[in-house]
């Protein structure tokens, strides 16, 4: 166990600012929240919203970060903010999930969530830190008579196929032929992702009812048959998270009849939820670090299959995050020295005239001192 480092105690100063100005929307990051990085402490919701928005802005093409959308991790909390009755709200007349999304309605005003592909949400409840994936929340529905393989035995739960429940392998679905936009081709070095079965609502099955399905890293999917779902991935296995689900859901249909200007469904038959089987935190604090790790083996690795359920715990090893609070807090310190260098190169007074000597050794030193901090790279 690693020795806990003290209790931060001030004073607070603002190390950086990311992205710097003139970019909009940049988050500050302070000595305090630095410490959190600390072995034992538990992320901050800066520190969760800077490092995600540095694998936005730094680790993803620009064509791919325009398929992705990443709410800040108050987001949720908004979303589901208990109301103060003693405050008068001219809405109180809206049912639940329209009040939901009043607090939040204009977090969306300059994004189309229906035209992204994957929304990325953090979530933290009782100080755990958790992720939700909504994939692909614009995709057409399925059709209504569904194989029969596909069909749940009861309206309310989501069940394995009767044929694999009795030991005998399911039927393989028919190869896909539509091709896939260009911006949804997959790469052809992903990895081959293996299947594990989940309920609608989450909680995993056994290990004895693991499938060994996959799909080949070159197959191209349309989009008219990619499956909505949200994916809850949770570093400490525990309770369904259903009723996240359940809220993810109602918002998003009350986004789309904002949005759209017409009402759809995302009921459990459209967009399912499922948690993937992915790796787990060996202590109490990490939750954080592992919901940033799940983003960015999400973008280096991206899944391949979707046909739920899907298993994930050989993403990334664990000897990764051993060094990855670390990783980020020396991330933040290099940013830091860039912004300070770039700082004073911006208020340095014009030099006086002198000799060309002089300024070719000023210049040069400038030179050596940008490149004693190279760029991180992954």
């Amino acid at each position: 166990v690693a020795d806990l480092q003290p209790t931060f105690s001030g004073p607070v100063v603002k190390l950086m600012v990311y992205p710097p100005p003139p970019a909009k929307g940049g988050i500050s990051v302070t000595n305090e929240d630095l410490h959190c990085l600390n072995d034992g402490e538990f992320l901050n919701d800066v520190i969760i919203d800077f490092y995600l928005k540095y694998l936005v802005l730094e680790k993803l093409k620009k064509e791919d970060a325009q398929r992705i959308h990443v709410f800040s991790s108050f987001f949720y909390k908004r979303l589901t903010q208990r109301e103060k009755g003693s405050v008068p709200d001219r809405s109180n007349n809206l049912p639940i999930h329209k009040r939901k999304h009043n607090r939040v309605k204009t977090w969306t005003r300059h994004v189309d969530l229906f035209d992204k592909d994957f929304i990325f949400v953090p979530i933290n409840e009782s100080a755990h830190w958790y992720l939700a994936v909504i994939c692909f929340p614009g995709a057409d529905p399925p059709p209504e008579e569904l194989p029969e393989h596909c069909r749940p035995l009861s309206p309310d739960t989501d069940v394995l196929d009767p044929a694999a429940a009795a030991g005998r392998s399911p039927p393989r679905d028919p190869p896909l032929q539509e091709a896939l936009p260009e911006r949804h081709a997959l790469a052809p070095d992903l990895q081959q992702i293996g299947l594990r079965y989940a309920d609608e609502d989450g909680a995993l099955t056994s290990d004895e009812q693991s499938s060994s399905q996959v799909l080949a890293p070159t197959l191209r999917l349309s989009r008219a048959r990619l499956t909505s779902c949200i994916l809850i991935m949770d570093s400490l296995r525990g309770p369904a998270r259903s009723t996240v689900v359940k809220t993810l859901r109602e918002y998003l249909e009350v986004e789309w009849e904002v949005r759209k200007g017409s009402r759809r469904t995302f009921g459990k038959d459209v967009m399912k939820g499922s948690s993937p089987r992915v790796p787990q935190q060996d202590n109490f604090s990490d939750c954080g670090v592992y919901v940033l790790q799940y983003v960015e083996s999400f973008f280096e690795n991206p899944i391949v299959n979707f046909q739920l359920p899907i298993n994930l715990s050989e993403w990334f090893p664990q000897q990764r995050m051993r060094s990855k609070r670390q990783e980020i807090s020396g991330l933040i310190l290099h940013i830091q020295a860039q912004q300070e260098a770039d700082k004073g190169r911006v208020e340095r007074p014009e030099a006086s005239p002198a000799s060309s000597e002089e300024a070719d050794v000023e210049e040069t030193s400038g030179s050596v001192a940008v490149q004693a901090n190279p760029p991180l790279t992954s």
